[in-house]
């Protein structure tokens, strides 16, 4: 069985500071963190670098959580990637969305620590 070191997370914010804090703490539970700022950077980069789990926010310029996620899943390779869906966005429409489009979780931001590390934990031992 791999170790937390061995499994990369691909954090997509347009936000820099979410992204750093996301990066860090991920690092301080030995993932491997690689980071985009939009939908069209997480495509590069998944295209790039094996990626165990996608944490991913939906409101981005350029192309939305949505358009990555739903994009990322119609693709064979990617298509069994587990992308957990974190957003300010709180309503019933927006998370139905987000699971129709290939989320396999979603957490309302601010979201804690353990939260997320359970929620990767749990995605990952599927």
């Amino acid at each position: 069985m791999e170790t937390a070191a061995e499994k990369s997370v691909l954090v997509v914010d347009d936000d820099p500071e979410i992204r750093m804090l996301l990066e860090e703490m991920l690092k301080h539970h030995h993932y491997k963190v690689i980071t985009a700022y939009n939908g069209l950077d997480a495509i590069q980069k998944s295209n790039q670098e094996k990626v165990d789990v996608i944490l991913l926010d939906i409101c981005m310029p350029i192309f939305s959580g949505y358009w990555f996620c739903d994009a990322f899943k119609k693709r064979s390779r990617t298509q069994n990637v587990p992308v957990i869906v974190i957003s300010a966005l709180a309503e019933e429409q927006d998370i139905k969305k987000a699971y129709q489009v290939g989320a396999c979780a979603y957490l309302t931001k601010p979201i804690s620590m353990d939260q997320l590390v359970q929620t990767i934990e749990k995605q990952l031992a599927v």
